[in-house]
């Protein structure tokens, strides 16, 4: 019984020290955003700020498109940062990507070197179908927005958009602490909660253009 009571311990004590596990540093990745509606081909970046459980999501398209956004992990919140005609909105919102994730991961004993982890492939099974995608378990599933249910941070692969696919691929791991003004909105940033926006944002449209 005595010893029963030492392995429970020990396993909830193992699962905590795994739950806990946490990167601080930034990540790198190209991307190339693939439209096979309209044979479109975009390539771009992301880069991923991360203290502890802040993380900061910077998409950068050639085509001038951009998204970031600042989000609290353990807490499932995150402000977009949003620009529309010269104003800035921090937009409150509560990250569901969790429950929305649809994906089933099977480990492959295929494994690949990039940017400097030793990654393991997994076919990654998804409603549109199926992809390889290569993970390491030297740094947490849960920066990589959108696939918190994977086996480790997605490292190279593919993820199904509306029209086609996005490829991406991690070229360079930094872990020295980022500036924490990263993951605090610039004072040009109002903070609107969600339903505080999109009225603002309905408003601003119904509204007759001025000259």
């Amino acid at each position: 019984m005595l010893k029963f009571v030492y392995l429970s311990f020990f396993t909830a004590l193992t699962q905590l020290c795994v739950a806990q596990k946490s990167f601080t540093g930034s990540l790198e990745y190209n991307l190339v955003s693939i439209d096979l509606m309209n044979k479109d081909t975009i390539e771009g970046k992301l880069f991923i700020y991360a203290l502890d459980s802040l993380v900061r999501y910077n998409y950068l398209m050639a085509d001038g498109k951009k998204q970031e956004s600042i989000h609290h992990l353990g807490r499932h919140k995150l402000l977009s940062l949003i620009e529309i005609n010269g104003q800035f909105f921090a937009v409150q919102i509560n990250d569901s990507s969790k429950e929305e994730q649809a994906f089933q991961f099977h480990k492959n004993w295929k494994w690949q070197r990039i940017a400097g982890l030793s990654c393991r492939e997994a076919n990654t099974e998804t409603e549109e179908g199926n992809f390889l995608m290569y993970f390491t378990k030297s740094i947490p599933a849960r920066y990589f927005v959108g696939l918190q249910g994977a086996p480790g941070l997605p490292v190279k692969g593919q993820i199904p958009t509306d029209f086609g696919y996005m490829a991406f691929e991690l070229q360079k791991v930094d872990r020295r602490q980022p500036p924490f003004s990263l993951f605090v909105p610039d004072k040009k940033y109002k903070v609107l909660p969600l339903e505080a926006f999109l009225e603002w944002s309905q408003t601003n449209q119904n509204s007759p253009n001025q000259d």
